[in-house]
């Protein structure tokens, strides 16, 4: 297991593409193997070092196959380090920055970074009892008319800041939901498939706007004498993030951008492990298709 937070360690730890797919390989099969076509635990080595074909029916499995490496058309070794800046580096790294610091076609970095998004997504805010508060945060997208702010398509985020007990600071969560004209909630099914974190979701948003509309609240709000300026501190730092690193943010895919960031965010106290934690799932996940999840 690789643990280590600079660009030192990893070139020190990671020096080809026979190492990161031998790290790939003790990963995928550190539990012992089986057969995904006859669930057969025996095996044997398959066309390369890093296959293993099973002895029933002679399925060869690469260390990539049915994760998010599936088919990858960048070398492995470059792949490594891109999710090592991204996961890293405080703000990550823009897909214009990738594409330079590792010679590759800025639309093959923009794909690597949705991969690496989908790897970030996050499980949404736990049920642990923590004492919590509900935000929101307008996101401008560029829509089907560019030219002014007023054609840009707009996109509410609810953000839920949870306490963790005895530690400063906070864990954090965040998705999109639509509304319509009065202030209703109309949840996306496809972007909300745990109806429990949608419920939380909508019971925290409706909860805020009932203070909201509360003057007194509102001007409690604004002179900083909050509950929960913890929340304040995820803001900024997420809107500043969108508008310096990546200057606007597509509506299409504004839930990767949210779960790069919160994956980041809640992980800012173990950064020598982090990079690991991603690599992990990036191999439980199944492969990525952009034609699939572009609509």
């Amino acid at each position: 297991m690789f643990q280590g937070g600079s660009i030192q360690q990893f070139n020190k730890f990671f020096k080809n593409e026979d190492d990161c797919r031998q790290y790939l390989f003790d990963m995928k099969w550190r539990n012992g193997y089986r057969c995904r076509r006859c669930s057969c635990t025996k095996s044997y080595k398959g066309r390369t070092r890093f296959h293993l074909r099973c002895q029933n029916c002679r399925y060869d499995e690469s260390v990539t196959a049915h994760t998010i490496f599936h088919k990858i058309k960048i070398p492995l070794f470059k792949a490594f380090g891109m999710a090592f800046r991204i996961a890293v580096r405080k703000k990550g790294m823009s897909t214009m920055e990738l594409s330079k610091e590792y010679s590759i076609n800025q639309k093959s970095s923009w794909l690597f970074k949705r991969k690496t998004q989908e790897a970030m997504r996050n499980s949404g805010a736990s049920q642990s009892g923590q004492e919590s508060i509900v935000d929101e945060l307008l996101i401008r997208g560029w829509g089907n008319g560019r030219g002014g702010k007023s054609k840009r398509e707009k996109r509410k985020v609810v953000i839920i800041a949870e306490k963790i007990k005895g530690k400063k600071g906070c864990r954090a969560y965040g998705n999109v939901i639509k509304l319509d004209g009065q202030r209703n909630i109309k949840p996306n099914p496809d972007q909300h498939p745990e109806q429990e974190q949608l419920r939380m979701f909508i019971y925290g948003f409706e909860r805020l706007w009932s203070k909201v509309r509360d003057p007194g609240f509102r001007k409690r709000r604004y002179r900083g004498r909050r509950r929960f300026p913890e929340m304040d501190v995820v803001i900024i730092n997420l809107n500043g993030w969108l508008r310096g690193i990546h200057h606007h943010c597509s509506v299409r895919f504004v839930n990767g951008y949210l779960d790069e960031f919160f994956f980041r965010f809640n992980r800012r106290n173990a950064l020598a492990s982090i990079w690991h934690q991603l690599i992990e799932q990036f191999m439980a996940n199944p492969p990525y298709s952009y034609i699939a999840n572009a609509a």
